[in-house]
């Protein structure tokens, strides 16, 4: 009897971390709220407490394993940290990212995450924001 070759499984393409990083978040855990947009290598980040902080800038992700970096380079931003890189961890889970940088310009990087409610540090849980999709029929 002749074998018939099967043809090989098909799979889905795996989204990068910086796929999945794409669009709005929004802090749901951590000693500030905040938002992040991120567009391309881009971001935005915003405190939501009344604080008005933005910082904007550029982002390179690397790293593998639980605990994957983020070195943020803020070009916009207060004066204190202008110019200055924030190393970052930062882990994704479906959408959620669990995210921690450390002191702008500080060549340290932690290794690993602290809890949210820690004084030392900026420890903070986003949820993605996905847009609305319309109700089919509604208005």
């Amino acid at each position: 009897m002749p074998r018939t070759l099967s043809a090989p499984a098909v799979r889905a393409p795996a989204h990068s971390d910086l796929d999945r990083l794409q669009g709005s978040w929004v802090s749901i855990a951590g000693r500030h709220p905040a938002r992040l947009v991120v567009a391309g290598s881009r971001f935005a980040f915003e405190f939501c407490d009344g604080e008005c902080a933005v910082y904007m800038g550029s982002f390179v992700l690397n790293g593998d394993g639980p605990h994957k970096h983020m070195d943020m380079q803020i070009d916009e931003g207060p004066a204190a940290h202008k110019g200055q890189l924030a190393c970052c961890l930062y882990h994704l889970d479906g959408d959620i990212l669990r995210w921690c940088p450390a002191k702008p310009g500080s060549p340290a990087r932690l290794t690993s995450f602290p809890s949210v409610d820690d004084d030392k540090y900026l420890s903070l849980v986003f949820k993605h924001v996905r847009p609305q999709r319309p109700v089919a029929g509604g208005r």
